[in-house]
């Protein structure tokens, strides 16, 4: 049975894009609110990401600025960054 956390409408469905996210193809936060069904709700994208309690089921961390800097992560930058690094593609 897969983890559920509870919340709005939106915040579920939002959770459930971040699901399909795959591991070393990160999108930005733009992309994100596109694929949520809210292109111009890049803020409410952003706030799934920061209300998002479960990150190893549900993968904000695949979720960067449009410049492609990291921005924030619930549990610090740098294991963001990790993450990120273990689920990059090698070769």
């Amino acid at each position: 049975m897969p983890v559920r956390q509870r919340s709005g409408e939106f915040l579920e469905h939002a959770w459930d894009v971040l699901r399909t996210v795959p591991a070393g193809a990160p999108v930005t936060y733009t992309e994100y609110a596109a694929k949520s069904g809210r292109p111009a709700a890049v803020r409410a994208a952003a706030s799934a990401c920061a209300r998002n309690a479960v990150a190893l089921f549900v993968p904000c961390h695949r979720v960067l600025r449009t410049d492609g800097t990291l921005g924030g992560f619930r549990w610090g930058v740098e294991v963001k960054r990790k993450l990120l690094a273990h689920e990059a593609p090698t070769g």
